[in-house]
């Protein structure tokens, strides 16, 4: 019985931790193709440094997109971004 619930028990902490992974894993490739999608000049001219400033930036506020002067297609940063 002990054993029952034991095992029970593992596997409930064990799909928590599956899906929490799930979870972190997929928003790091969004978070990879919002990267690609930005120019990668790395030049910091919208202020926040680097395109991986601006990638965090976007992640809170999608409307930073306007700061970087280098972007070429903000339509699809803006499905990215949606799409967390």
């Amino acid at each position: 019985m002990i054993g029952v619930i034991l095992f029970t028990l593992m596997s409930f902490i064990i799909s928590i931790l599956l899906v929490f992974l799930n979870n972190f894993l997929e928003k790091n490739e969004k978070e990879e193709e919002i990267l690609k999608a930005l120019p990668g000049y790395n030049c910091g001219s919208c202020g926040f440094g680097s395109c991986s400033g601006m990638k965090d930036a976007l992640l809170k506020d999608k409307n930073v997109i306007s700061k970087c002067k280098f972007v070429k297609n903000k339509e699809e940063i803006m499905k990215i971004i949606e799409n967390l």
